[in-house]
């Protein structure tokens, strides 16, 4: 099995579990704060990650360290990613958020390397530019439904839906952000495992911040309850970023960026089965439109994968 081909796996994983993650919590954050379930799930699989690493490949460690910008943004995209993503998926329809989250990290990526950033790449073949096209369209029609107050879910009026559409853009692009610079230390010769625990600290140190001031306080839980989100978390929350991570080093971000988009497809499918959010025809419209787009970018991306990954203009 060929690289490209490896890659496209981790990234199906990446997408089958993030998918699960978002309607999942979802429902526990409506009752939970999201500070508090990050910070514990994240704090022990970083700890983790880098204890492993320090274990087997310190030298992973001093390579990270010797890219202090690097390793700095990484932490800080990390920490802006998921403190946006955690509070949109809890205010508008998670179908919505993972769609604006994937959809957005192709379209920053591709601007990213429209404006010279290295690692980003262009579209590399007119397929995968079209999809990407046809992706900023469905985004734009969820959106103006999420706005119109059209979807499934916004717990409160247009100010909520506006702040879920925005964290949920803020958190796609600041993840595509940090893949470019995790692939910048994957070739310095960081590995999955490292960068895994090393891209969590100021996450964790804010999330708890987070909790001392209760802004995300949702009332009193039980320590079982706790440890019950926790361990679904490890598995749901953790291992879906190693899974990315391990495609990082495999395929192009582009490639990861065009397989992340299938997953709202996916979360639309799990919302129908929980039995939360209530069926929004105008969701399942969106939706059908950025599936179109996340299939021809999908298909092309696959291609160059095929090819070698390489982009038809890509910044060095």
């Amino acid at each position: 099995m060929n690289a490209g081909v490896q890659g496209l796996l981790w990234c199906l994983t990446f997408v089958a579990l993030e998918a699960v993650q978002a309607v999942y919590f979802g429902s526990v954050f409506q009752r939970m704060d999201s500070f508090l379930i990050g910070s514990l799930v994240f704090g022990i699989s970083a700890s983790a990650a880098v204890g492993l690493t320090l274990l087997r490949r310190p030298e992973e460690i001093t390579l990270a360290l010797a890219d202090p910008g690097a390793l700095a943004l990484v932490n800080l995209y990390s920490a802006g990613a998921w403190i946006a993503y955690l509070l949109a998926v809890q205010l508008i329809e998670p179908a919505v958020v993972f769609a604006i989250f994937s959809g957005s990290v192709p379209l920053t990526t591709l601007a990213a390397a429209r404006l010279g950033m290295p690692q980003a790449s262009s579209a590399r073949n007119r397929l995968e530019a079209l999809g990407i096209s046809i992706i900023a369209l469905g985004l734009a029609v969820l959106i103006f439904i999420t706005l119109a107050g059209w979807s499934g879910f916004v717990r409160g009026g247009p100010s909520v839906a506006a702040a879920g559409v925005t964290l949920s853009t803020a958190s796609g692009s600041l993840i595509s952000l940090l893949l470019l610079y995790a692939r910048r230390l994957d070739r310095r010769g960081v590995g999955p495992v490292a960068q895994f625990g090393l891209r969590f600290p100021l996450y964790v140190l804010l999330s708890v911040g987070g909790i001392a001031l209760g802004l995300d306080a949702k009332g009193p839980v039980t320590g079982e309850d706790v440890v019950l989100v926790v361990i679904v978390g490890l598995f749901l929350m953790a291992f879906p970023i190693f899974a990315m991570q391990k495609a990082v080093a495999l395929v192009s971000v582009l490639t990861i960026a065009a397989m992340t988009s299938l997953g709202p497809v996916l979360v639309f499918g799990f919302q129908m089965i929980e039995g939360r959010v209530d069926h929004a025809p105008a969701t399942l419209t969106g939706l059908l439109v950025y599936f179109v787009g996340a299939l021809l970018a999908t298909a092309g991306s696959s291609k160059a994968a095929g090819r070698g990954g390489k982009a038809l203009t890509e910044v060095r």
